[in-house]
């Protein structure tokens, strides 16, 4: 089983959810985060006050698949992201131990 996680554009989210809706993914978790770094897109980042430099909103997307989907997954993700332009973000996969169902105890793929 794998873990994986995008950060991508908030502009792109519905794009990425609809590709992955087509290969089949009905469940992922969505997170709004702020990005910081020398890789912001310039025309997207503002100064934020709180944290005092610039920063990007983007959106953390959190999936999980069986091994056999990781790379279909991930070039799904990457392909339905990416504007070319900086700032469209990243793909990180774990390797993930085990899975339980709260609900019925089941594991691992049956609990997908």
């Amino acid at each position: 089983m794998k873990l994986i996680r995008a950060y991508i554009r908030v502009e792109r989210a519905d794009e990425v959810l609809d590709a992955l809706t087509q290969e089949g993914i009905l469940n992922a978790t969505l997170t709004h985060v702020l990005a910081v770094g020398p890789n912001l897109d310039p025309d997207q980042s503002k100064v934020s006050m709180e944290f005092g430099r610039r920063v990007n909103r983007m959106v953390k997307l959190e999936l999980i698949c069986p091994d056999r989907d990781e790379a279909k997954m991930v070039e799904v993700i990457r392909r339905s992201a990416c504007t070319g332009q900086p700032g469209d973000g990243v793909v990180a996969v774990q390797n993930l131990n085990r899975l339980v169902k709260i609900r019925s105890g089941a594991e691992s793929t049956e609990a997908l």
